[in-house]
Formats: structure tokens, sequence, C-alpha cells
């Protein structure tokens, strides 16, 4: 949604080459989604990156030739769901530290400053919403928040698979330490899980014995990204893009998931 991609066919190979998209400024650290991905590559999980330019943003990765995009649908496949259950299980229980913590709250606060440096409106009644959301912080504290290399960015369209079955996790724009059931929080957001597609990927993920509280903090969690997410979609917008409803709709989401928090 935020970046233009271009296929680069050369005498040594393909390669996919990302250039970055309208509004980015200030809202992605790109000498963090460097070292991240490049991270990603090592476990086997990101495709090689061959040029990364921390200052523009530019990045040049292997094209993974024939591979499927996965969609909002194809992702609640079982066998996808299994794949995607053990990428999670790989980057969460590594021993790597990535560059940065992407604390939701903190970029909470930061959106809001960028709203108003680009004299652009958030939606009506954000102002009474937000102080209800910040009170999250504390709730998640007291449940416990274990900090693990996360890639916050579950959109369906950065799952991509190779002929072979392989399964890649692209695009770490917004990849830090974080809560592990942020991102699987956020996977179940983006494609909007059913019942069944979420049990199945909390049991795979666990291996069968599912936290007693795994389930409270990824709708904290849901509501966080939707409120983040909305305000990703203001800032954008004042830029000269137009995402439709969609930025209005996560905020109205993230309303009503939170009076679904005890």
């Amino acid at each position: 949604m935020s970046n233009k991609n271009f296929l680069v066919e050369t005498t040594q190979g393909k390669y996919v080459l990302r250039v970055p998209g309208n509004g980015a400024e200030g809202m992605v650290e790109r000498s963090n989604e460097e070292f991240n991905a490049i991270e990603g590559c090592h476990m086997g999980i990101n495709p090689t990156i061959r040029y990364f330019n921390a200052q523009t943003g530019i990045k040049l990765a292997d094209f993974i030739e024939n591979a499927e995009t996965l969609n909002a649908a194809t992702i609640q496949r079982p066998d996808n769901l299994s794949a995607i259950a053990l990428i999670y299980h790989t980057l969460h229980q590594s021993h790597i530290r990535l560059k940065n913590e992407f604390n939701v709250f903190q970029e909470i606060e930061k959106y809001d400053r960028l709203i108003i440096k680009a004299h652009a409106q958030m939606y009506k009644g954000w102002n009474e919403l937000k102080p209800q959301i910040m009170e999250l912080e504390a709730h998640l504290n007291t449940i416990g928040v274990d900090l693990k290399p996360c890639h916050n960015d579950a959109v369906p369209e950065n799952f991509i698979k190779s002929p072979e079955g392989k399964l890649y996790l692209i695009d770490w724009e917004y990849s830090g330490m974080n809560d592990p059931m942020a991102d699987l929080a956020a996977l179940f957001l983006e494609s909007d899980f059913s019942e069944e597609s979420k049990d199945f990927l909390l049991t795979h993920y666990f291996e069968g014995n599912i936290p007693a509280m795994a389930r409270e903090k990824i709708l904290c969690y849901q509501v966080l990204w939707d409120s983040l997410w909305s305000q990703w979609t203001v800032i954008k917008e004042s830029k000269g893009d137009d995402f439709g409803s969609y930025g209005i709709d996560r905020f109205e989401r993230a309303r009503r998931n939170l009076r679904l928090i005890k």
C-alpha cells in the first residue's frame, strides 16, 4: 500500500526493486529496516537482499520466480497456516535482537505529532478514544509483555510462496522487538481470520498448549493496530493518497473491540 515495486531482469538474475511511496518520511526508520530485514534473510524467511540504501529506502532483493502472493482467502488454507505458524515460531523464538523496539504506544504518539505537522485532522472521536487506548499499556504490562523479534506488518501480500512450497515473509519496514501476540493480532486482522482459522493457527503456533491470556493480549493488540493504521491513513492521505474508507473502518473497529476488553 505504501511502496512501488518493479521487476528488474539482468544477466545475473531477476530482482525486485522497491521504491518507497509518498509520505513514508518520519514513519519508517530505514536503518532499522535494513538491519532487521537482513536478519530475516539470515533466518531464511526473507528473500536475499542485494542492495539497500538507508537514506532513500531503495531496496533490491531476489525475485522468487513463479511465486504465489497470498491473499485474505488463500492465507487461511491449512497448509499456509501451518507454514505461517512455523515462520512466526522461527522468528519469535530466535535469539537475535533486532535493532529497535517497536512500541505501539510510542508509535501512536509519534503519528499524532505527524498528523499535527501535516495539518491533517484525525477522525471524529479520536480525542475521546485515545486516552482509553493508551490505558491498554498498563493492562498489557499487568498481563505480561514479552519482547521478541517481530515483523509487525502481517498483510497477506507480505507472504509469498515459492513453487516448491517455501513461504517467505517480506517487507520489514515496521519490524522491531515487540510482543509476539502483536504479530498474531495483525495476522488475524489483516485477513479477517475466521474463528476456525484463528484456532488452527494458535494451536500450531503454541504446539497445542495455548496460554490462558493469549487471546486477551491479541485483542488488545488488535485495538492498537487498528488505531495506529487509522492514523497512518490520515497521514498518507494528507500527502495525496486515497484509501477510501480504509482508515475510518479501522478506527471504528478499534472502538468496537476496545469495548470487549475486560
